[in-house]
């Protein structure tokens, strides 16, 4: 009997991680033994020929060849890190130029893309927010206690935890199916992958928590003048005592025997 052609459609794995400065990128791939459609190359990594899928669907060792090939070349094309994850305790790092080495712990990174989204929690990173004053560089700031006298003061902004505005695929739900007020503007649900939304940016971005931007300022030993210098270069004006005030009891807590976690307001 002829099997079933198996359809071309992303994978849980292997997927792409595709290294970032604070958080990595996560990317689908489409592995297939038959012609995929051209939609399903958006925003995926396309593999498709003869004998790269098994019966049961599962990846071939020509399959493996030909996915470390490509990305070998595409890092040493690039200039870029990747990891391909090929199930939870097995992946293949790629350096910069072009040489690649066999893990056994792979990565984590962030999805891009609305369809995967809906089946991925985000993930955030704890921190304590300040709220910056008008005609400040930023609107927050992220202060992170990571050790005794390890701190992170960082700029920071509400994450974005879906971006629905993009073209419709033929074959894949509307990732915004659900969320549609009657005149058809995006309707903010109380939490999406996992995290409380805070609002909506361009009509179609749903913001997160606040979370801190890739570039961040890390101070060791830490003293009071530290983070205030800290804080104001990266706000690019004087700040009032009182938000210093309040990025210092965050790293110098009034209750020490208290742990917080998440995302919280310092001010």
């Amino acid at each position: 009997m002829k099997s079933t052609p198996t359809p071309a459609t992303p994978r849980e794995h292997p997927h792409l991680i595709s290294q970032g400065v604070r958080r990595n990128r996560r990317s689908h791939m489409v592995v297939s033994n038959e012609p995929a459609p051209p939609s399903s190359s958006l925003k995926d990594l396309v593999f498709v020929g003869p004998g790269l899928l098994d019966g049961a669907g599962g990846i071939t060792p020509l399959a493996t060849r030909t996915i470390v090939s490509r990305m070998s070349r595409l890092a040493k094309t690039t200039k870029a890190s990747f990891c391909v994850v090929w199930s939870p305790t097995s992946c293949t790092w790629f350096e910069r130029d072009g040489r690649h080495r066999d893990g056994f712990d792979p990565p984590l990174g962030d999805v891009a893309d609305p369809w995967s989204g809906r089946d991925h929690d985000a993930r955030v990173e704890w921190c304590w927010t300040i709220a910056l004053p008008t005609g400040a560089e930023w609107s927050y700031l992220c202060v992170r206690r990571i050790d005794r006298d390890l701190v992170e003061i960082a700029p920071g902004e509400p994450m974005v935890l879906a971006d629905f505005d993009e073209p419709a695929v033929p074959g894949l739900p509307d990732p915004a199916a659900g969320l549609l007020a009657a005149n058809g503007s995006l309707r903010p649900p109380r939490t999406y992958r996992g995290q409380p939304v805070s609002g909506v940016r361009d009509e179609w971005k749903l913001l997160g928590p606040v979370q801190p931007a890739e570039a961040g300022t890390i101070l060791r030993n830490p003293w009071p003048d530290d983070v205030r210098e800290a804080c104001e270069r990266i706000a690019g004006i004087p700040l009032p005592r009182r938000l210093i005030d309040a990025a210092w009891r965050a790293i110098d807590p009034e209750h020490p025997d208290v742990t917080y976690v998440g995302v919280r307001k310092a001010a």
